[in-house]
């Protein structure tokens, strides 16, 4: 599976953060998540090059990690303090140009308004 898209979205009340990786439309990933009580959706990165999605996940858990935010369920929910974090990095993660496949855009990103 190729996961070109990374994610951070909000639970109902705003107390906790969730980011991940996905492929193609995130809208099914998305669907599940809203069900789960994650349905606002802050930031949504597509058409990443191969390998940056993944690459981007892992410097976001690194960063918590060096930061001291312990995740509140697994490996990719935190506090929603960790949201100036998760964002810093989606935001400023270098996306080589190069990388971008001749079929596609340059990467997509959407705010939640």
């Amino acid at each position: 599976m190729v996961w070109d898209a990374f994610y951070i979205v909000l639970d109902e009340i705003g107390e906790n953060v969730k980011f991940g990786i996905t492929s193609g439309d995130a809208r099914i990933r998305f669907a599940r998540h809203a069900r789960d009580g994650y349905g606002t959706t802050v930031r949504l990165m597509t058409g990443l090059p191969l390998g940056v999605a993944r690459a981007l996940e892992k410097a976001v858990l690194a960063a918590l990690k060096l930061a001291g935010v312990e995740p509140i369920r697994g490996r990719e929910y935190f506090p929603s303090a960790a949201l100036p974090v998760v964002l810093d990095i989606a935001e400023n993660y270098p996306i080589p140009d190069l990388a971008i496949p001749a079929n596609r855009e340059s990467p997509e990103v959407e705010e939640a308004a």
